[in-house]
Parts: C-alpha cells; sequence; structure tokens
C-alpha cells in the first residue's frame, strides 16, 4: 500500500502546486490525473511516471466532458446541502464515484 499511497501523495502535491500558480492551471491538472486512482486500482506496480502518463494521455481530449460531467452534480450537491449532507454522504457521492469509474472504463476501452 506504500506505493499506491506514495503516488497519490504526489498525485495531491502536484495538483496544489498548480493550483497554488494558478486556480485555472491547478484545475486543468486535477482533471489531468483524474484516472489516477483507476489506473492503480487495475496495475499496482505500475511505475508514478507510467500512472501519471497513462492518465494525461486517457484524459486527452476528455478533460472538457469530465468538466461537464461535474458539472452535472451540482444539483444534487444543492440538494444535499439542503439535507444537511445526509443525501451527499449516502447516494450523492457514491453515485458520482461509480460515475467517473464509468468513465474510466469508456476511456480504457477506447484506447
Amino acid at each position: 500500500y506504500g506505493h499506491i499511497g506514495g503516488i497519490m501523495f504526489v498525485r495531491t502535491v502536484f495538483i496544489c502546486l498548480w493550483s497554488v500558480l494558478l486556480i485555472i492551471p491547478g484545475i486543468v491538472k486535477m482533471y489531468e490525473y483524474m484516472m489516477v486512482p483507476f489506473i492503480l486500482a487495475e496495475n499496482p506496480d505500475m511505475s508514478r511516471e507510467e500512472v501519471f502518463a497513462l492518465s494525461k494521455q486517457m484524459m486527452k481530449g476528455n478533460k472538457w466532458d469530465a468538466f461537464v460531467l461535474d458539472l452535472s452534480f451540482i444539483g444534487w450537491h444543492l440538494l444535499g446541502a439542503c439535507t444537511f449532507g445526509i443525501l451527499t454522504f449516502l447516494y450523492v457521492n457514491p453515485y458520482q464515484y461509480y460515475t467517473e469509474a464509468e468513465l474510466y472504463h469508456v476511456l480504457r476501452d477506447r484506447m
């Protein structure tokens, strides 16, 4: 687990550093590295460079679509806020994570 945890930590550090530079590059890098957890789940022995390169390749030309996909959950999150986060915890977050996993499967099958 140390290898996977290290890569996820580096991913978070990279996103934070890009966000410190400017907000927009941080958002772009967040979507560029969006597939890292899913790649690591299937290939836990890959090196950090390979995982980041594969995620970048998978998200090339798909960052805007992933952003619009995330925007489609705004209504659900607002509804979850009205229930003090209960709906978000029980329904919205699992639904959003499943949708991101399905996006990974679609992008993986395209490659």
